[in-house]
């Protein structure tokens, strides 16, 4: 039984930073790419992770609107999506949600994070915990996507500082 959400503080916030770094340099231009019809643009798996964050927030109990108007909210596929959000869309709607969402985590309480969950998720706890655990991990899987991506369009790789 957790004592604190410490831990999961300490991947929000190794998620928060990484993600910025994934996108840092990166021009426009290149966000709205696709290295082929198979495969995702930076723009649209980043506006995914602003959009699930804000679903995260949500989640954790606060009231926070779907970003970018709600576009990205149940999509399934970058071509339901006509218009994408721009990077600087992204990043203020990162810089917005996180903040929230981390001082949401650091107030929650070992009954908060032991409580059954609203939402199943596959391979985790049916807890609060498993949740997060469940969608940070999430994170985690995007994030290398878009590292993945820097190196595509031949930008340095995402660094880790």
């Amino acid at each position: 039984m957790p004592d604190s959400a410490a831990p999961l503080i300490a991947v929000f916030g190794l998620n928060t930073m990484l993600f910025r770094n994934c996108l840092a340099g990166l021009p426009e231009a290149r966000a709205v790419l696709r290295p082929n019809e198979h495969t995702n643009s930076v723009a649209f798996i980043a506006g995914h992770l602003v959009e699930t964050r804000a679903w995260m927030a949500r989640y954790v109990g606060l009231d926070c609107p779907p970003p970018f108007g709600g576009v990205l909210e149940h999509a399934t596929s970058i071509d339901q999506i006509p218009v994408l959000p721009s990077l600087e869309a992204i990043r203020a709607g990162w810089d917005d949600v996180s903040p929230q969402v981390v001082g949401r985590l650091g107030s929650m309480t070992s009954a908060d994070l032991t409580a059954e969950s609203s939402q199943r998720f596959p391979g985790v706890s049916n807890t609060v915990l498993g949740g997060i655990a469940f969608l940070m991990q999430h994170e985690s899987y995007h994030i290398g996507q878009l590292a993945y991506l820097r190196k595509f369009f031949g930008l340095p790789a995402m660094s880790y500082r």
